[in-house]
């Protein structure tokens, strides 16, 4: 188990550090799940006794298709990642084996998930993930004839699972999916039964197979970037008036983020054209953040958010030691707002020539 729990975890990992990030998901949301479940026949190990006393060596039950179903509550990072604490059932009736088909099988379960959704700019979103923590564990049964008795096997465990799946988007909070998950349990210790059908111990593990439809509600909606500010076309008239040439330019980012959207880099274009074109000796500019997070983070990101417009300005064919550049976190903000409000306007940069 060990061991496919570290593979499973590598895999994760692994494809969360190399892909690149899915901004599909920001803030709380809620998760619904049923469908059949596929329990694999569990095969039980004796641990004292020849074959014929306890559970043989090659004593097994077998199982009916039966069902799971899941709820969940998680929170998306806004960047591909969700975590989510996960509540789940299952049951199934026992088929043929060392149980009579009167058994039955069931399982609680309580699980911390990591998920990742792909972003494929369509409705459709592939994901992928791994969750554990802890399963309560239950066959129960008479053993077949002769000699009827009992059996009523209960334990605390610790559980896991794999999981693979696809969502459609029928807008920013609903989605409608299929998931298939591959679920584990540490191995389940029986006590001895003296003078019954476990004279002696014996340990058995219960995994299962799970095909779930599932309903995903998000209660919050990304953002919608700001509308580019585009400096006006000049208009020369007959005879040509002296226009003074754009000083001041904004460039707005999307939030937490500090990347040049295409928007931003026709403002940036337009200024390095001015710059170009006008009597300029300096140029300075100063990133701003929203007021969400703390002073110190937000600090750190306006300076991220100047530095990107300066390197862009570069990239325009402006000298490097012409551009100032200063970070002054979510002070100096351009729409007055209360601490830890999302406001786009404030996520900015503003690009004065001198």
């Amino acid at each position: 188990m060990k061991k496919t729990v570290g593979l499973a975890a590598s895999v994760l990992l692994g494809t969360l550090s190399s892909a690149a990030l899915a901004d599909t998901t920001y803030g709380l949301y809620g998760t619904v799940a049923a469908g059949p479940s596929f329990y694999q026949d569990v095969t039980t190990t004796p641990d004292l006794g020849e074959p014929g006393e306890a559970f043989p060596s090659d004593s097994s039950v077998s199982f009916k298709t039966g069902f799971r179903t899941t709820a969940a509550a998680g929170w998306g990072w806004g960047n591909g990642i969700r975590t989510e604490l996960e509540f789940g059932y299952s049951a199934a009736d026992v088929d043929t084996g060392g149980i009579s088909n009167d058994g039955r099988v069931s399982q609680f379960t309580l699980m911390g998930n990591a998920i990742y959704d792909f972003d494929t700019g369509t409705p459709w979103t592939p994901h992928i993930g791994a969750g554990v923590g802890v399963g309560w564990d239950r066959i129960g049964g008479n053993t077949p004839a002769p000699g009827f008795q009992t059996v009523d096997t209960r334990a605390t465990v610790v559980s896991w699972q794999a999981l693979a799946g696809l969502e459609y988007a029928f807008n920013p909070q609903l989605r409608l999916g299929l998931d298939y998950r591959y679920i584990g349990s540490g191995d389940i210790e029986v006590a001895p039964q003296p003078g019954g059908i476990l004279a002696h111990g014996a340990s058995y593990d219960l995994t299962s197979h799970n095909v779930l439809l599932t309903l995903r509600v998000n209660f919050m909606t990304p953002e919608a970037a700001p509308a580019p500010v585009v400096p006006p076309p000049l208009q020369p008239v007959p005879p040509p008036p002296v226009v003074e040439a754009q000083r001041s330019f904004q460039v707005f980012f999307d939030f937490n983020k500090s990347d040049i959207t295409a928007a931003a880099a026709k403002v940036i274009s337009a200024a390095a054209a001015n710059v170009r074109a006008g009597n300029v000796t300096r140029i300075v500019v100063t990133g701003h953040t929203d007021t969400v997070g703390s002073a110190q983070y937000n600090q750190g990101l306006s300076e991220r958010r100047a530095a990107s417009v300066k390197r862009q300005l570069v990239a325009d064919g402006i000298s490097d030691g012409e551009i100032t550049t200063l970070g002054v976190g979510k002070t100096g903000l351009l729409v007055p707002t209360a601490d830890g409000v999302r406001e786009a306007q404030n996520r900015r940069a503003e690009i004065v020539l001198q």
